[in-house]
């Protein structure tokens, strides 16, 4: 009986040592690193999944944003399967791209933009917007479609504001619209 006592109280005492010792482990850590392997713009503020917002005015829906995933840190904000739809003066505008970033008031799409508004299918490869500028540089290949033509090119520059567009290597298609 005396061996069986020996033995709880021998077991009771390492669990009581295993206690102690995770303690101190624990408060010995320092405690202002969090991820030593990362730097504190890989930890979001905030995160949402599938989400939708609208942006709605007195009269009618000015916008209305979704996407899988949205991030926001620090300095930046990453979007992923992004989807916006904007009613601006009389034209519908339809924009959809894998990933975006926005930093400040210009937003990267590394990954491809599609944009639609007004009869037209914008694509640019690579592309960064200026938002308070309106103004769109596509890096590499892109493609405008509609009805009437198919043009293709490379570095494309579209400034809404001012009306210039321009690009290199440019080749279209142009289909003569018929009148009945």
């Amino acid at each position: 009986m005396r061996s069986l006592l020996n033995i709880g109280n021998s077991i009771s005492l390492f669990f009581i040592l295993l206690l102690i010792s995770s303690i101190v482990i624990i408060f010995s850590f320092d405690k202002n690193v969090i991820y030593p392997y990362s730097n504190k713009n890989s930890i979001p503020k905030i995160e949402i999944s599938n989400f939708i917002a609208y942006e709605i005015g007195s009269k009618s829906l000015i916008s209305k944003l979704s996407g899988k995933n949205a991030k926001q840190f620090d300095d930046f904000e990453e979007i992923t399967d992004v989807e916006f739809y904007r009613n601006d003066n009389n034209s519908f505008d339809v924009l959809k791209a894998h990933s975006a970033i926005k930093k400040d008031n210009i937003v990267y799409f590394n990954n491809g933009v599609n944009n639609k508004r007004n009869g037209y299918d914008l694509y640019s490869k690579v592309a960064i917007y200026h938002i308070d500028k309106k103004l769109l540089e596509g890096k590499d290949d892109f493609s405008i479609k509609s009805d009437f033509e198919n043009v293709i090119g490379k570095n494309l520059y579209y400034d809404y504001k001012n009306g210039i567009t321009k690009a290199n290597n440019i080749k279209a298609i142009l289909k003569p619209k018929i009148k009945e």
